[in-house]
């Protein structure tokens, strides 16, 4: 036989308050910790929860007390507001947070009779929003970076916030600001953000450059950029979310830039200018000292009366042709750094170069107890060049090779087909080298390397600027490979175009 149940027993009502009782009993056993005090300040009652803070709440001090009810026993007998303390407590090692509540707990007559203290578990709450100072922080501070001021508007461009760095910016407090339209923040209306209004689009924008009065009336320039913000329920447009940066001083600068490049590229275009007509007037007594000093040193008119003067004469004529070929140089940068210089193209036979070039230079390096080494493959295809000015490359790479090569040294002149169909020739020496920091200032005009009063190699620094302008001219390049000490090759690549 089951055993009588009280509850299934008891007649409706009965029932019915039973299982209230019952239902109250089970909520507070399973809920937070809970405790009742009674008027003595004595501890009635507590769950299971209670019981696991119970130490923690003593190791605090946080015990509820006479105090839970000391403060019910005033007043006019009308249900009082819920009390709220918050704990912090310690429990297996972790920091734990509660919020303590009191309610009071009357009879029927109205007198108090206990207090109920409730504690509910903030943790969670609390690391909430921890994180979201954490996160509103770090959110200040990258605007403050990033940024002079930030910006929101509402579907129509009102301002409807404005970061307090605004006034660090203009001046302005930011609710002096706020109720403005975005539109009316620019000295003059600014196209873009008319347009931005009209569109119904909502685009993001960036770079908006805008003049923005400063409170004292200076105009400043800003950049804006903004984002379209929109409801996460509806999806309706909200309005724009933005920043605004101070780019004035940048603009100055670019500005000021601007001026000094166009100050340098006038001053080297009247460099440029002058070297050429210099020039030019120079060739013209040049030209006259060279013919009369051959007449003088082939004697065509007679005999001079000593052969001292035929000496000088012969001296006369030697420096001037060194003096001319340094002002055609000079010519030559100056037409190719003012992009007059022109190619006259024709069928060019490579061997016929190089051959060439070896007979004007082979002399000189026997002089200087030096190998000179030609290498060709079987065959080679012709070029499509301006034969004189490739044959001045070949003749400066040589001379520089053999002028910076000591004496027993090897310099190679070579030439090769690439596989992707560029031409090659390649002067190498065994010299004394350059350093690899060094070998962009080689290619400077008027530049040397060892740039010593008493430097050893004498030379004006204009042979590998003016190789490199006549290989570029043929839309090739002119690199160099070296090391101090070890020697240097010289790399003339012409485009695959060029070969025929």
């Amino acid at each position: 036989m089951a055993p009588a149940d009280p509850v299934a027993d008891a007649p409706p009502e009965t029932q019915e308050d039973s299982l209230v009782a019952i239902l109250q009993q089970d909520l507070l056993e399973e809920g937070p910790p809970t405790c009742i005090v009674d008027a003595d300040g004595a501890i009635t009652y507590a769950n299971k929860a209670f019981e696991k803070i119970y130490d923690a709440l003593a190791a605090a001090e946080a015990l509820p007390n006479q105090s839970a009810i000391g403060g019910w026993s005033r007043g006019n007998g009308a249900a009082p507001v819920a009390v709220s303390q918050e704990h912090k407590l310690t429990l297996e090692g972790r920091t734990e947070y509660f919020r303590a509540k009191r309610r009071a707990i009357r009879g029927s007559d109205g007198t108090l009779r206990a207090t109920a203290v409730v504690y509910e578990p903030t943790t969670k709450l609390k690391a909430t929003a921890t994180a979201l100072v954490q996160a509103t922080t770090r959110l200040d501070d990258t605007t403050r970076l990033v940024s002079d001021w930030v910006w929101e508007t509402d579907r129509e461009l009102t301002l409807t916030f404005v970061s307090p760095r605004v006034h660090d910016a203009l001046g302005y407090h930011p609710r002096e600001l706020i109720g403005r339209s975005l539109l009316d923040i620019p000295s003059e209306a600014a196209p873009k953000l008319v347009s931005l209004a009209a569109s119904r689009q909502h685009a993001p924008f960036r770079d908006i450059e805008v003049e923005v009065p400063n409170k004292a009336g200076d105009r400043l320039l800003f950049r804006l950029n903004g984002l379209p913000v929109y409801c996460p329920d509806s999806g309706d447009f909200l309005g724009y979310r933005g920043t605004a940066e101070n780019v004035t001083a940048l603009r100055q600068r670019e500005e000021a830039l601007i001026g000094a490049k166009e100050g340098a590229e006038l001053a080297n275009r009247a460099k440029t200018e002058f070297l050429a007509n210099m020039s030019h007037e120079l060739r013209t007594p040049l030209n006259a000292v060279i013919g009369f000093s051959e007449i003088m040193e082939s004697e065509l008119l007679g005999p001079l009366g000593s052969s001292q003067y035929k000496s000088y004469a012969s001296d006369i004529h030697e420096s001037a042709q060194h003096l001319l070929t340094l002002i055609n140089d000079i010519l030559d940068v100056a037409k190719i750094e003012a992009g007059a210089h022109e190619l006259r193209d024709e069928v060019v036979d490579p061997r016929d170069v190089i051959g060439a070039v070896q007979r004007l230079v082979a002399e000189r390096a026997k002089r200087g107890d030096q190998a000179l080494e030609i290498s060709l493959p079987d065959e080679l295809p012709r070029l499509r060049a301006d034969e004189r000015k490739l044959k001045q490359v070949l003749l400066n790479l040589m001379s520089n090779a053999i002028k910076f090569t000591p004496e027993k040294g090897v310099i190679e002149l070579s030439a090769r087909l690439e596989e992707d169909g560029s031409f090659v020739f390649q002067v190498s020496d065994t010299g004394i080298g350059i350093a690899e920091e060094d070998i962009p200032r080689a290619f400077a005009a008027f530049e040397q390397v060892d740039s010593r009063l008493n430097r050893q190699f004498e030379g004006t620094g204009l042979g590998l600027p003016l190789s490199a302008g006549f290989v570029k001219l043929h839309g090739g390049r002119l690199d160099l490979e070296s090391k101090l000490g070890a020697g240097t090759k010289a790399i003339v690549r012409l485009p695959a175009e060029r070969v025929l």
